[in-house]
C-alpha cells in the first residue's frame, strides 16, 4: 500500500525538522559522514514502510529517533560481519598475526582472490570503512544491487575460508 498525499506531507516534515540533529547523532555514532546519511536514508524508507505506526505514534520524533538507533545498529552489525569475515579469511590463509595493510598489501598476499569482485567488495567495507552509498556509485549501481553483491561477496568468501 501507498502512502497518501498527507502522509507524504508529514513524514516530509519531520525529515526537513529533524535531518540536521539525525545527522549529528548518526555522524557521531557512525564516524563517517556517508555512513551516517545511508543511515538516515535507510530510516526514512524504514518510516515510509510504516508510516501508520509513525503517525499513530505519541511521540513521532522519538519513534525516527529510535528507528535510526536501530538502523545504526544494524550498519555497525553488517561492518562487523564483514570485518570478522576478512579476519577470518585472512587468518585461515596465514595471513592474520597482526600484520598491517601498510606492511603488507592484502591484493599481493591473497592474490588468489583478491583480483575477485567479491574480496574487492568486502575490503572496501570492512578495511576502508566504505559504505554502501559509495560503493554504489562507484561502481554506478544502486544500492540496493550494491548491498545484494556485499552479501553474495560473503558467501563467496565463506566458501573460500
Amino acid at each position: 500500500m501507498g502512502l497518501t498525499a498527507e502522509q507524504c506531507k508529514r513524514i516530509e516534515a519531520f525529515y526537513l525538522d529533524m535531518y540536521d540533529l539525525l545527522l549529528i547523532y548518526a555522524r557521531n555514532s557512525l564516524d563517517n559522514e556517508s555512513l551516517a546519511e545511508e543511515a538516515i536514508q535507510e530510516t526514512f524508507r524504514i518510516v515510509c514502510t510504516k508510516p501508520e505506526d509513525l503517525l499513530s505514534s505519541p511521540n513521532p520524533k522519538g519513534w525516527i529517533v529510535n528507528a535510526l538507533k536501530y538502523t545504526i545498529q544494524n550498519m555497525k552489525r553488517s561492518r562487523d560481519k564483514a570485518n570478522a569475515l576478512l579476519t577470518q579469511y585472512l587468518a585461515s590463509n596465514g595471513g592474520g598475526g597482526g600484520v598491517s595493510e601498510d606492511r603488507i598489501s592484502l591484493e599481493v598476499t591473497y592474490e588468489n582472490v583478491a583480483h575477485s569482485e567479491e574480496f574487492q567488495l568486502i575490503k572496501e567495507m570492512a578495511v576502508e570503512g566504505k559504505s554502501h552509498l559509495e560503493m554504489a556509485q562507484s561502481r554506478g549501481i544502486s544500492v540496493a544491487a550494491c548491498k545484494k553483491r556485499v552479501q553474495r561477496a560473503k558467501e563467496f568468501l565463506r566458501r573460500k575460508i
